[in-house]
């Protein structure tokens, strides 16, 4: 035990020297984000939709989805500490393609609550369950993003025949089946200490420190709104979740049960992508049967703002593959 609080100290001690370091730096990025050309400023506002419900989980807690858009129902998940907002270019330009979008925030996040059982690898898969029947979606095609994609797998593996219901296929972006590194008790005890002293909130909401910690989910070439809008999201996100549902990541491993999921696959990276490594994504892909690799060069974890045109036609694409889109449809979004 002592040796795991030394490893912390020195590692807390650590981050807070390369912590300090970066923040020097910090205003020559958001100067140079803001001087590059940016088509999305003032573009990425609420989302637009053409109706919201409260779903109940199983456990007594609530589910906000919002849908925009009529035809076969495209469901994006989105990732740990952000919220369905991040889809607000989706939800823009899909429903164009003759879909109809669905998002939903997890428990705990955006309009959501968390339910008696709190937070788990377990309840994310039992709240998009609760989605899918709580609309009554079939022939769908589900997005899972970073925490999200993780929500995909427990569902598809847990849950098949309901999968095989209503869904056709499924689109695991940005995402992982194992979360090694922190499942270490050194780990997890900077964690425990660093979450003593500060809040995501806290630092999110801290306009030049946020936008520095913003930008480690973007690949080469982010624009300033983008971050923008990762950092509002991350700033808003409840102090409790930011904590339980990272919480809930650890030690996380659902390799071994990969060659379960029966439906088709779509894997989608980014090539410099830190937070879910182009490793992750390949191992999903080889495990996965008949699963299929795409990676985006330069891009990093927030693909649907990096990477927006070219991901909306790789998901309407896949969609026509599976078969939940005719081709009748528009090629693109």
């Amino acid at each position: 035990m002592n040796r795991v609080v030394k490893v912390a100290g020195v590692t807390a001690g650590v981050a807070a020297g390369v912590a300090g370091a970066a923040y020097a730096a910090q205003r020559a990025l958001g100067r140079s984000l803001r001087h590059r050309a940016d088509p999305d400023a003032g573009r990425l506002g609420p989302l637009v939709f053409d109706e919201a419900r409260r779903l109940p989980s199983h456990d007594g807690g609530s589910i906000y989805t919002v849908v925009r858009g009529d035809g076969p129902p495209i469901v994006l998940a989105h990732g740990v500490t952000i919220s369905s907002r991040v889809w607000v270019k989706q939800f823009g330009s899909l429903p164009r393609a003759g879909v109809q979008v669905v998002a939903f925030d997890h428990r705990g996040h955006g309009e959501s609550t968390v339910g008696e059982s709190g937070h788990s690898v377990a309840n994310l898969g039992h709240d998009l369950a609760s989605v899918l029947e709580g609309l009554d979606l079939t022939d769908a095609v589900l997005v899972g993003h970073s925490m999200g994609g993780m929500a995909v797998q427990e569902l598809a593996i847990r849950d098949p025949e309901l999968l095989r219901k209503r869904v056709r296929g499924i689109v695991l972006l940005s995402t992982a089946a194992r979360t090694r590194l922190t499942a270490s008790r050194a780990v997890r005890t900077v964690a425990e200490q660093l979450s003593g002293r500060f809040t995501l909130g806290s630092v999110m909401s801290h306009q030049d420190l946020g936008v520095m910690f913003a930008r480690i989910g973007f690949g080469r070439d982010p624009l300033a709104s983008h971050v923008e809008l990762a950092r509002e999201m991350l700033a808003t996100c409840d102090a409790e979740t930011s904590r339980e549902a990272v919480n809930t990541l650890f030690g996380l491993d659902l390799v071994a049960e990969l060659d379960q999921i029966a439906l088709p696959t779509l894997v989608v990276g980014g090539t410099h992508d830190v937070i879910t490594p182009p490793a992750e994504s390949r191992l999903i892909a080889e495990r996965v049967p008949g699963a299929r690799l795409v990676m985006y060069e330069r891009a990093g974890h927030m693909l649907m703002l990096e990477r927006a045109e070219e991901l909306d036609a790789l998901i309407l694409d896949f969609a026509r593959e599976v078969g939940a889109l005719g081709a009748d449809h528009a090629a693109s979004a």
